[in-house]
C-alpha cells in the first residue's frame, strides 16, 4: 500500500506544477527617491547604507548601556529593548549606529559561545526569533541568522533570511512544518518538515505566502522520495483564502481512471464562501459539486451543498450479466439554516433540506456514503419554516414548506407554502385575576387554520406537467375547539370537549360505471367545495393508591406502592355518511346495485368523512414501585420502579354492526439495573373467534367471527425494544485518578502517568452499545411472522492515539450477520490515519486515508478506496 501511495503522489506532481511558481525580488532604481537597488545579485550579508533621517524616535532600555560619541554608536547590554515605530527588538546585546540607522542584535550566549536565548523581532503581529540579525531603520532592509517564525498553523525555520522591505523576505535553506509539539516548544525536533534550498515569503493583507524552489519532505530528519519541483503555501495566517483544490487520482474497474475533487475555493468577504469541485472518469462518468457556508454573528448561520452526477458502468450494448450497461443521473441537495433566537424572538426562520434522487446515496460514483452509513437511509425529510409570534396576542403564524421521500418505493410528498395559524386557549367567561370556577368559567376556546398545497407523486413525475396539472391538491381546514372541566366529589376530574371542523377543497370526485368498458370511471371536478363535521367527547378519571408498609424495619423490602389510574370516556360523532348530509353520492354498479362513495375523499384535509361513532373508551394505567433498604444511600433506602407504566386500553362502539369491542392494547415500560436499562413493550390482544375451513380450491381459509370469549383471546402483535451502553464504569472497575501519580510523561507520552516503578498508567476508554428489537405479528393465519435483531456498536482507545470501532447487526430469525463494519483511526502527531472496512453485506468496501492534519496542507494526503461491487 505504501508503494501505491508513492506512485499516486508522483502521479500527482505534474498537477502541482500548474499552480506553483518561484518568484524573485527585483526593485528598480529610482534616482528621485534615493532608494537603493535590490536585485538577485545582491549578497544576503550586504546592506547598503543611505543618508536619511529617521522617521520615528528610537526608544531604548537595558541593564547597562555605552555611548561612543566618536564612533557615534550606542551599545545596549543585557535585557536590551528597542522600539522604533511598529518595530520592537528584544535581545541580550544591541548596537545602534546614529548616522546610518543600522541596528545589530544578538542573543544571549553561554560560556563557550553558543546562543542559549534568541533575539526577538516583532512588527505588528509578526514575531521572529533568531540568533542574530542586522536591520536598517531607514530602509527597513535586514539580515537574520537561524530564524524561527510562527505562521498560523505552521513554523518556518531558515538558516539565513534577508528582509527586503516590509512585505518581502528572502530565505536560505527554509524548513516548514505544522508539528504542534514543535510549534509549542514541547519538542526540539519536528516529526516532519518540508525543506527547500531557497524561498521567499510575501506579506499580504490576507496573510503571508511562502514560495519555494524544489521542495522535499523529511520525516524525523530522514529525506523521503516525496518531492515536488515547486512549493506554494498561500495565505498563512489568513482565516480563508482563494485557491485551487488539489485533486486525487486513481482507478476503479467499473469507472476507469479518475481524478476526483478537482476544484476551486473562493471566499466572499467574512461571511460567505464557495467551494466548487468535480470528478472525471475515463469511462464517461462525471460529477459536479458546489458547497457553501455562511455565518453572520448573532444573526444566522448555515450550509448549502448541491451535487449532480452522471454514472456510467458496464459496456454499451450489453444488457445482461456483470458487464451490463447502466446509466444513472443522480442529484442531491442539502441546506441547513439556523437563526439565532436572540436576533428576533418574534420572527424565526429555519431550514433543514435533504432532497435527492432515490438512488443517490446507494449509486453515487463515490463510496463515502458507505462509511457514513447513509447507504442504508430509506426515508428523508425536509422542512423550511418561517414563524411569527405576536407579542400581545395569543396567536402564532407559520409559513412552511416540507418534503418527505421514500427511497424504496420512490414516493415523494411535497407540501408547498403552507400556512398554519394557531390561537392558544383563551377563557372568554373567566374573571380576570380570579380563580376559575364551574363549567362556564373553565370553558376554553382554541382555533387553528391550515391552508396549503400538496403533491403526492413519484421521483419520475416530480416537477413534470403531470404533477402540476393532475396531482396537486389545494385546501384549507378550520378547527374550533371547546373544552371545559370540573372535579366531581373532589376525586373525579371530568373533562368535556367538542371540536368543529370545516374543510375547504379545490376538487370533488364524481364516479360512474361505464357499461361499455365494464369499469368505474372517476371524474374530478375542479372548483371550490366544502364540508363540515363536529364531535363530542367526555372523560372521567381518578387515582387509586395502594400502599403496603413492612412493619419489620430491618427487612430488605420496606414497602410497596401501587397507583391505579382508571379512565372512562365517551365519544360521539354523527353519521356524516348518511345521504342527508350530502357528503356521500352513489352510482349504479355492474349489477345495478347502488354504491355509495365519498365525493370529498381526494380533498387535501379531512380525507374521509367520519361515520357514526358512539363508543365507550376505557383503560387502566398502573405504576408499581418498591422501597428497599440501601445502606449506601444517605436516606437509608432507595426506590425501585417495577413498572414505570403498564396500560390496558380498549373501546366499545355501540353503533358498530359487528366487532363492537376493539382489541385490547397493552403497553408498558420498566427499567433494570438501577434504571440504567429501559425496556419498552407493547402488545395487542384480540378477543374474537377465528374459524378455519377448506374452500373449494382445497386451501385453508381463516376468518374472524363476531364471537367474544376468554377461550378466543390471542396475541396478534408484540413489540419489544431495549438497549444499553456498557463503558468503563459499568462493572465498577477501579477509577483512574491522576492525583495518585507524581510524574507525567512528556511530548507524545504526556497522556500517561508513571508510578514509582516507572510503569505507565492510562485509563482506556471503551464503550459497547447493544440495541435489541423484536416484533411478532399474527393475523388470522395459524403462523405469525417475527423479526428480531441486535445492533452492536463498540469503540475502544487502547492508547490515547488509537481509536478502534466496530458495528455489526445480527438477525436472529435468519441467523445471519447482516452488516459488519470496522474502523481504525490513529493520531500520528502531525498526520492522521484512518482505515474503514466493510467486509460483508451489499456494500463491501474499504477506505484508507493518511494526510497532514493542518488545514493549510490538507491537500497533501493519500486516499485509497476500494472498487465497489454494485
Amino acid at each position: 500500500m505504501f508503494t501505491k501511495a508513492i506512485k499516486s503522489i508522483l502521479f500527482f506532481s505534474p498537477v502541482m506544477i500548474c499552480t506553483i511558481s518561484v518568484a524573485q525580488v527585483r526593485q528598480n532604481n529610482n534616482d528621485k527617491d534615493n532608494s537603493k537597488v535590490v536585485s538577485d545579485s545582491v549578497k544576503l550579508d550586504t546592506i547598503i547604507p543611505v543618508k536619511e533621517k529617521l522617521e520615528f524616535i528610537v526608544e531604548h532600555s537595558s541593564e547597562d548601556e555605552i555611548h561612543n560619541r566618536k564612533k557615534r554608536m550606542t551599545y545596549l547590554l543585557r535585557k536590551a529593548h528597542v522600539t522604533y515605530g511598529d518595530m520592537v527588538i528584544d535581545a541580550d546585546y544591541i548596537e545602534l549606529n546614529w548616522d546610518t540607522g543600522d541596528v545589530y542584535a544578538e542573543g544571549k550566549r553561554d560560556s563557550i559561545g553558543n546562543i542559549i536565548e534568541k533575539t526577538k523581532f516583532t512588527q505588528g503581529q509578526q514575531e521572529i526569533l533568531q540568533d542574530a540579525f542586522k536591520v536598517n531603520f531607514k530602509t527597513r532592509v535586514g539580515i537574520a541568522y537561524n530564524i524561527r517564525m510562527t505562521q498560523d498553523e505552521g513554523v518556518i525555520i531558515a538558516d539565513k533570511a534577508k528582509r527586503v522591505n516590509d512585505s518581502v523576505m528572502l530565505l536560505k535553506r527554509a524548513d516548514f512544518t505544522t508539528d504542534t509539539y514543535f510549534k509549542e516548544g514541547k519538542d526540539t525536533r519536528p516529526d516532519y518538515l518540508l525543506r527547500a534550498r531557497e524561498g521567499k515569503m510575501i506579506k499580504k493583507p490576507a496573510g503571508n505566502t511562502l514560495i519555494t524552489g524544489p521542495i522535499n519532505m523529511y520525516i524525523y530528519d530522514v529525506p523521503t522520495p516525496l518531492a515536488l519541483p515547486f512549493g506554494y503555501i498561500p495565505a498563512m495566517g489568513a482565516k480563508r483564502a482563494a485557491g485551487i483544490l488539489m485533486p486525487r487520482p486513481g482507478e476503479r474497474t467499473n469507472l476507469g481512471f479518475f481524478i476526483e475533487d478537482l476544484g476551486f475555493y473562493i471566499p466572499f468577504g467574512d461571511n460567505f464562501d464557495l467551494k466548487l469541485s468535480g470528478d472525471v472518469y475515463t469511462k464517461g462518468s462525471w460529477a459536479l459539486r458546489g458547497e457553501s457556508t455562511y455565518k453572520k454573528r448573532y444573526k444566522y448561520n448555515g450550509t448549502f451543498s448541491a451535487s449532480v452526477e452522471n454514472r456510467l458502468t458496464g459496456i454499451k450494448g450489453i444488457t445482461d450479466g456483470a458487464n451490463a450497461f447502466s446509466k444513472q443521473n443522480l442529484f442531491g441537495i442539502t441546506w441547513s439554516h439556523t437563526q439565532d433566537p436572540k436576533a428576533n424572538p418574534f420572527l424565526l426562520f429555519n431550514a433543514n433540506v435533504n432532497f435527492s434522487s432515490a438512488k443517490y446515496f446507494r449509486q453515487s460514483v463515490r463510496n463515502q456514503y458507505i462509511n457514513t452509513g447513509q447507504v442504508f437511509t430509506n426515508n428523508v425529510n425536509s422542512s423550511i419554516n418561517l414563524t411569527k409570534n405576536f407579542e400581545n396576542a395569543p396567536l402564532t403564524a407559520q409559513l412552511s414548506m416540507s418534503h418527505s421521500q421514500n427511497y424504496n418505493t420512490g414516493q415523494v410528498n411535497v407540501s408547498f407554502p403552507k400556512l398554519n395559524l394557531n390561537m392558544s386557549r383563551v377563557f372568554p367567561f373567566a374573571k380576570k385575576n380570579m380563580p376559575k370556577e364551574g363549567l362556564l368559567q373553565n370553558l376554553g376556546l382554541t382555533y387553528a387554520l391550515q391552508a396549503g398545497n400538496e403533491v403526492n407523486t413519484t421521483d419520475k413525475d416530480l416537477f413534470t406537467d403531470k404533477m402540476w396539472k393532475e396531482q396537486m391538491r389545494m385546501g384549507a381546514n378550520h378547527k374550533i375547539g371547546l373544552q371545559t372541566g370540573v372535579t366531581l366529589a373532589n376525586y373525579f376530574p371530568l373533562t368535556l370537549s367538542s371540536d368543529y371542523n370545516e374543510v375547504w377543497g379545490d376538487n370533488r370526485l364524481i364516479k360512474r360505471y361505464n357499461n361499455v368498458n365494464n369499469r368505474v370511471e372517476d371524474t374530478t371536478l375542479k372548483g371550490f367545495n366544502s364540508y363540515r363535521t363536529f364531535n363530542f367527547n367526555a372523560s372521567l378519571s381518578t387515582n387509586i393508591y395502594g400502599t403496603y408498609i413492612n412493619p419489620n424495619k430491618n427487612a430488605t423490602i420496606l414497602g410497596v406502592q401501587h397507583v391505579i389510574t382508571p379512565t372512562i370516556g365517551y365519544s360521539f360523532t354523527p353519521d356524516f355518511q348518511d345521504p342527508s348530509w350530502g357528503y356521500y353520492k352513489s352510482y349504479q354498479g355492474r349489477n345495478q346495485e347502488e354504491i355509495w362513495y365519498n365525493q370529498y375523499q381526494n380533498s387535501l384535509y379531512g380525507v374521509s368523512v367520519p361515520g357514526l361513532t358512539n363508543s365507550l373508551n376505557f383503560g387502566i394505567s398502573n405504576n408499581l414501585e418498591m422501597k428497599i433498604r440501601d445502606e449506601d444511600d444517605s436516606k437509608g433506602f432507595k426506590k425501585i420502579k417495577i413498572f414505570e407504566y403498564l396500560r390496558f386500553t380498549s373501546a366499545y362502539n355501540f353503533s358498530a354492526e359487528e366487532f363492537k369491542l376493539s382489541p385490547i392494547n397493552i403497553n408498558g415500560m420498566t427499567s433494570l439495573f438501577d434504571r440504567k436499562v429501559n425496556v419498552q413493550f407493547s402488545s395487542s390482544v384480540n378477543p374474537y373467534e377465528i374459524r378455519r375451513y377448506i374452500n373449494a380450491d382445497g386451501r385453508e381459509v381463516s376468518e374472524r367471527v363476531d364471537n367474544i370469549g376468554l377461550k378466543h383471546l390471542r396475541i396478534s402483535n408484540v413489540t419489544l425494544g431495549t438497549g444499553y451502553t456498557f463503558d468503563n464504569s459499568t462493572f465498577g472497575g477501579a477509577r483512574f485518578e491522576a492525583k495518585n501519580y507524581k510524574r507525567k510523561g512528556t511530548v507524545r507520552d504526556e497522556n500517561f502517568y508513571y508510578d514509582n516503578d516507572n510503569y505507565a498508567h492510562y485509563a482506556i476508554p471503551w464503550s459497547l452499545t447493544a440495541n435489541l428489537s423484536y416484533n411478532y405479528s399474527k393475523g388470522t393465519e395459524r403462523k405469525g411472522n417475527s423479526t428480531a435483531s441486535v445492533a452492536m456498536n463498540g469503540k475502544i482507545s487502547p492508547t490515547p492515539y488509537w481509536a478502534i470501532s466496530a458495528n455489526a447487526t445480527y438477525d436472529f430469525i435468519t441467523n445471519e450477520i447482516t452488516y459488519v463494519r470496522f474502523g481504525f483511526e490513529r493520531d500520528l502527531r502531525s498526520f492522521t490515519f484512518s482505515f474503514n472496512w466493510t467486509p460483508m453485506g451489499t456494500y463491501k468496501s474499504y477506505d484508507f486515508f493518511i494526510g497532514i492534519k493542518a488545514s493549510i496542507l490538507q491537500d497533501l494526503k493519500y486516499n485509497e478506496r476500494s472498487r465497489l461491487n454494485y
